[in-house]
């Protein structure tokens, strides 16, 4: 059975991280001005730092390239929705909605990913921008790998059309469901509302509730599901990533805020399924970027077979 969880994770280094203004019109959690984007960087590259230096001292792989400062990308910090590493080799590149997060897309990359874990066949799936149809990712895709399932919420990020070719691509089927925020608005991302783990779910409860197809698939993976609150999705308690050290040991890393809103029953419940979990606090990134820690987590599934 494939593994659920990735083996290491790479980052980029913000240089000139702010609010963006063309994320915002779909990212509801977006909070900030863009006339104070020189302290946003400065306060966001104090959480990445932070957030690297805890991962690192976890024994979790991670690799951590820098932004370029030309053009200037305000969402370069989110690598997960224009990359996903697999361990049947691919490399995918994903169509994303707005055009100043398309330019983050960086050949150099791909390269030494290649290069470093050997991964042999890349998977570019940008002709649909043409189309005006988009899928960003892990941020629109959420994998159980394990099971071979591409978990989809339907927004103005994720298209059917274009999860039915990466589906076909991987060899995996699709579960798609919807997901509102508390005013009826589309949530933009799938893994603001749901992450899968090797022996947990996080998942909205809410939306299990509107999709029987989400919750009939969850529950037949047999997982501990956690399901949570609004409130809860709201400060990114679902933006979580299981990753594997390399001694073997399975971490949770999720944001200071997104655990601190779990109740102590929900904790216990990781902490019984997980080996360890990691907390880091990612606040301004997550009022101003609209997006936490799993946005800012590629994780990297070496092939199994190189």
């Amino acid at each position: 059975m494939t593994k659920q969880c990735a083996n290491a994770v790479f980052l980029i280094k913000p240089m000139n991280f702010g609010f963006n203004e063309e994320t915002s019109i779909t990212n509801h959690f977006q909070k900030g001005n863009p006339s104070n984007n020189k302290e946003a960087q400065f306060k966001a590259l104090e959480e990445f730092n932070a957030l690297v230096d805890i991962l690192k001292k976890n024994d979790i792989e991670t690799e951590v390239f820098d932004d370029t400062d030309s053009p200037k990308k305000p969402d370069a910090i989110f690598p997960n929705n224009w990359i996903s590493c697999h361990s049947s080799g691919e490399i995918i590149i994903y169509p994303m909605l707005t055009p100043n997060r398309r330019i983050e897309v960086r050949e150099d990359i791909v390269d030494k990913l290649k290069c470093k874990y050997g991964f042999n066949r890349k998977i570019d799936l940008r002709d649909w921008q043409d189309k005006g149809k988009f899928l960003e990712g892990t941020g629109s895709v959420v994998f159980d790998h394990q099971n071979r399932m591409a978990y989809a919420c339907k927004s103005e990020r994720t298209d059917v059309e274009v999860l039915d070719e990466l589906c076909e691509h991987l060899g995996y089927k699709s579960c798609i469901f919807t997901a509102t925020d508390r005013n009826g608005k589309n949530i933009y991302h799938t893994n603001v509302v749901l992450s899968i783990c090797t022996k947990i779910v996080l998942v909205c409860e809410k939306s299990m509730k509107q999709n029987e197809n989400l919750k009939t698939m969850l529950n037949s993976t047999k997982r501990s599901i956690i399901k949570l609150t609004d409130q809860q999705i709201s400060n990114f308690a679902a933006n979580s990533l299981e990753v594997e050290n390399k001694d073997g040991a399975k971490h949770l890393i999720i944001s200071t805020r997104g655990w601190a809103t779990l109740t102590p029953e929900q904790q216990s419940v990781i902490e019984s399924n997980c080996d360890g979990v990691i907390i880091s606090s990612v606040e301004t990134i997550e009022n101003i970027g609209g997006g936490g820690i799993r946005c800012m987590l590629a994780g990297i599934h070496p092939p199994t077979n190189k």
